[in-house]
């Protein structure tokens, strides 16, 4: 009876001596994670299962701390507002128009001076079968004006149209300037000998719905992976696109503009800087804070986190 009374024992302080060490680890992890042993912070998780391959995202800048987001190809035509912390605050479809391959949403002037326009780039083209693609305009709306639920149809939407100059490519990046609401398309492709190559497109604004453009090709650049995404600082003297590398140091690509009375495109004549992000593997979506002090990314997925960066 001493026998097992003293073995009960035993196996009762080594069960407590486990669990302390688990509880010690999941602390440990938790600090390392606080203390930046990993790039960025993780701000919260999407809350909504109805947005689960998120293919752009855009930090709005008329309303405070909300991201706008958009699934890839085969969701319907509609962009969801998120807090920071990803919980959903609005789902808005926008009348008329279609969701084909939706890559990238953006931010950017309108023809309303005061305010702020959604630009969503349907521009998906994997088997390089579509001769034009679509950029969708549309007003952003002011969340704190709508009642709850936030479930809207947003009207009055502008369908930009646009090929390139010779044979089609694939595009999964749209950057609206914000000072000139000029558009640029960066396709991806790859050369002769497996080497990435995006080249950058340019539609000079402003734009007038219903009008076929052709966009110019204004230059290239040799990124280490295929560019997923992208945008403009609010001021236009930064630019950051996401790389699908497999390296996360080398998943952002960061240019600074050196003057400002330069063309924006000439910033890709520079050699970007490589800013560090986290591991996601299906991570395509990438935007700046309205300050510039920060920049944020989500990755495909159930529950996706949400990663906020500093900017270097």
């Amino acid at each position: 009876m001493k026998l097992g009374k003293h073995y009960r024992t035993l196996m009762a302080d080594r069960f407590f001596v486990l669990i302390s060490v688990l509880l010690l680890l999941s602390v440990a992890w938790w600090a390392l994670e606080s203390a930046g042993s990993k790039p960025g912070t993780r701000t919260g998780r999407v809350q909504t299962e109805s947005l689960t391959e998120i293919s752009g995202i855009a930090l709005s800048r008329q309303n405070n701390d909300v991201i706008w987001a958009h699934n890839d190809s085969g969701d319907e035509a509609r962009v969801f507002a998120l807090g920071t912390d990803g919980g959903l605050l609005g789902v808005f479809r926008l009348e008329g128009a279609r969701a084909i391959d939706w890559e990238d949403i953006a931010i950017g002037p309108g023809p309303s001076k005061d305010r702020d326009y959604l630009y969503i780039a349907d521009t998906g083209n994997n088997d390089l079968s579509r001769r034009t693609v679509t950029v969708y305009r549309v007003l952003e709306p002011l969340l704190e004006t709508i009642p709850a639920p936030k479930h809207r149809t947003l009207t009055g939407i502008e369908v930009l149209s646009m090929r390139f100059p010779a044979d089609p490519r694939e595009c999964e990046t749209l950057l609206v300037d914000p000072l000139t609401e000029d558009i640029y398309l960066i396709s991806r492709e790859r050369s002769e000998g497996a080497r990435e190559v995006a080249s950058v497109f340019h539609a000079p604004g402003p734009h007038r719905s219903g009008t076929l453009r052709t966009l110019g090709a204004v230059g290239s650049f040799a990124p280490s992976a295929g560019i997923r995404g992208g945008d403009i600082s609010r001021d236009g003297r930064m630019i950051i696109l996401r790389s699908h590398s497999p390296q996360p140091k080398k998943g952002a690509l960061l240019w600074k503009k050196p003057d400002p009375d330069s063309p924006l495109h000439e910033i890709f004549r520079e050699d970007p800087i490589g800013v560090p992000v986290r591991s996601e593997p299906q991570g395509e979506s990438i935007a700046f804070s309205p300050d510039g002090e920060f920049f944020f990314t989500v990755s495909e997925g159930v529950g996706a986190s949400i990663y906020r960066f500093d900017v270097p």
